[in-house]
């Protein structure tokens, strides 16, 4: 069988101080062909001229010429997702990363097997969170997949995603389809996509990535009491049932027919106010989160109205 070659999409904003650590986490994988194409977001720490000193000593790495401010992580990949050849000989798979996590050695290389062996579109996996102070923790993911879970969460962080070509172009389309309500999140997009065409994904059991913490994470661990306030007050502001809604939107665009005869419904109530559509997302609720313990949670936030 030949070599995996596979593009790894790296985002980058002022991450001067941890993208020589991860750089090499990346170009160091085994068992498969690494090319890197980076987009950097207008750093002003001199991450920019940093991957323009390593492109000219690495071929494997290309540096796209920036296109002004995003405005955050997620409209940067949405630009790299954009710009990657999909369709080019050198390409059969395609990865994202964080310019400050650290890959696991041999990922890349389970990752594509598993994609082979059981005709995946997209895999993702749990991540071992660790901090500056030492501190490491797992993140788990790899709860039981449930019908609708892709309308209300991401299957991991997008750093863990090993994608195929086709799924690529997918998701490209739905971005430009719904570039005037973009999601916040590219990694619950793809996600989304993916199983609402009737897609296979996989949520790997073991950790891929050492999924770093700091102060300038755009969004972390989100574990502890000070993340859960933090969750309960964009929840309260229903901002994640807004985020719902885009997606609902994006996967009845892009679904199967027999999905979109589920989703219909699903949508109108999501956008719909009284009891009625408020009782029937509480019947859904099993469907619609991973983890036991959010669906209870996610049924009696709806019950009450606050989500």
């Amino acid at each position: 069988m030949s070599t995996p070659r596979i593009t790894v999409l790296l985002a980058t904003h002022n991450g001067l101080r941890w993208l020589p650590e991860q750089l090499d986490s990346i170009l160091s994988q085994e068992g498969v062909e690494v090319g890197v194409t980076v987009l950097d977001d207008m750093s002003t720490d001199g991450t920019y001229e940093w991957l323009l000193d390593q492109a000219a000593k690495d071929p494997r790495l290309t540096v796209l010429p920036r296109q002004g401010s995003s405005g955050g992580a997620a409209a940067n990949f949405y630009r790299l997702l954009d710009a990657v050849d999909i369709d080019s000989q050198d390409c059969d798979l395609i990865a994202l990363a964080d310019q400050d996590d650290l890959w696991l050695p041999g990922k890349l290389a389970a990752q594509a097997d598993l994609v082979r062996t059981r005709a995946l579109d997209g895999i993702s996996s749990n991540v071992t969170a660790f901090g500056e102070d030492g501190s490491r923790s797992l993140i788990k993911k790899d709860y039981p997949q449930r019908r609708l879970d892709y309308l209300l969460e991401s299957p991991g962080p997008g750093s863990t995603f090993l994608l195929t070509p086709r799924l690529v172009r997918e998701c490209r389309q739905a971005v430009a389809a719904h570039q005037d309500a973009p999601m916040e999140f590219h990694d619950w997009l793809i996600y989304g996509v993916c199983r609402a065409l009737g897609w296979r994904w996989l949520i790997q059991p073991v950790p891929t990535v050492d999924y770093r913490q700091h102060e300038s994470n755009a969004f972390g661990a989100n574990t502890g009491v000070r993340s859960a306030l933090s969750r309960i007050g964009l929840i309260n502001q229903k901002w994640h049932r807004a985020e719902a809604i885009k997606m609902a939107r994006v996967a009845v665009s892009v679904a199967s027919p027999d999905r979109l005869r589920e989703l219909d419904p699903v949508l109108s109530d999501l956008t719909a106010r009284g009891f009625g559509p408020r009782l029937r997302l509480v019947r859904l609720a099993p469907q619609l989160r991973r983890r036991p313990r959010d669906r209870v949670l996610i049924a009696g936030l709806i019950l009450i109205g606050m989500w």
